[in-house]
């Protein structure tokens, strides 16, 4: 049995120590998802905390059908969404991992700029797709039990998404 399966049994019969080490293995994750999806830090974390919340508080509905990690990326992904209409945020795209890099070139720097951009004028069930397949390596069949859509439907968006960033990319190089 896995350490997280044996955190996740341990935070399921009461032990918060227990789920509080989970927490530590996904913050980061449920952080940079919803802030991809927000693209506001302080909504982010307000967003991660109240997924880790509610993740808290269901914990005992857990079914073991999928994995914590997909159920959890649920929980951020409805969160998010909530957030997204009740606040009614603008939403962009942004890579940290790009962000953060040292020596980024004025090149790279502009090209990431595009490319946010463009994904930024996404719909959001479009836009939710590309962050969980091409950044966060999600499968198919994990997106799928994210968004709870069939694969087909995940694969669809995805075709869709990819194929609207290349109209609005070949926009801009026009352009």
């Amino acid at each position: 049995m896995t350490d997280e399966k044996q955190l996740l049994e341990q935070a399921q019969e009461g032990n918060k120590a227990a789920f509080g080490r989970l927490v530590d293995l996904h913050k980061n994750k449920v952080l940079n998802i919803a802030y991809k999806l927000l693209n506001n830090y302080e909504a982010a974390q307000d967003v991660a905390q109240e997924s880790f919340i509610k993740a808290y508080v269901k914990l005992g509905s857990f079914k073991k059908e999928a994995s914590f990690m997909t159920w959890l990326y649920r929980i951020t992904y409805n969160t998010a969404c909530n957030h997204i209409r009740n606040n009614k945020l603008k939403t962009v795209f942004l890579d940290e991992n790009v962000i953060a890099s040292r020596g980024e070139t004025a090149e790279k720097r502009e090209l990431r700029d595009i490319i946010n951009d463009a994904v930024e004028r996404l719909p959001l069930k479009l836009r939710t797709v590309v962050v969980l397949r091409d950044y966060e390596e999600l499968s198919y069949r994990e997106i799928s039990d994210v968004i709870k859509r069939p694969v087909g439907t995940v694969e669809s968006r995805l075709a869709r998404a990819r194929a609207r960033l290349k109209e609005i990319l070949e926009d801009y190089i026009k352009g």
